[in-house]
């Protein structure tokens, strides 16, 4: 009969989220999003705001915190860029939808 620790997941999660190999892989994403982004790059303000965040975990933990790694676009316009937004022409009740460019999404199915 054998035993696993009911903690060991939450174990093998805290020993991921200390090692070198979680920063590698989130570097790998932070290029390929830097990679989709300049494709549509215009004024180089998105991709100078991009950066891998370590932050704690929001799953509760059994053995203590552990990290995961964020990529974070933090342009005040990123949302309107990876999902569209629209666009009010001054004095008029026209408006026109501009489709978003799905930097994160792209780049995550890039890397895959």
């Amino acid at each position: 009969m054998s035993y696993v620790d009911p903690r060991a997941g939450s174990m093998a999660a805290q020993i991921a989220g200390q090692s070198r190999e979680m920063d590698l892989v989130a570097q790998r994403g932070l290029r390929a999003v830097r990679s989709v982004a300049a494709a549509h790059r215009l004024t180089g303000e998105y991709l100078s705001k991009t950066f891998v965040a370590t932050v704690p975990s929001l799953q509760p933990s059994k053995v203590g915190p552990i990290d995961d790694r964020l990529i974070v676009a933090d342009d005040k316009a990123a949302v309107s860029i990876e999902y569209g937004h629209l666009v009010r022409f001054k004095n008029a009740r026209r408006v026109k939808f501009v489709p978003g460019q799905h930097i994160m999404s792209k780049a995550l199915r890039a890397v895959g």
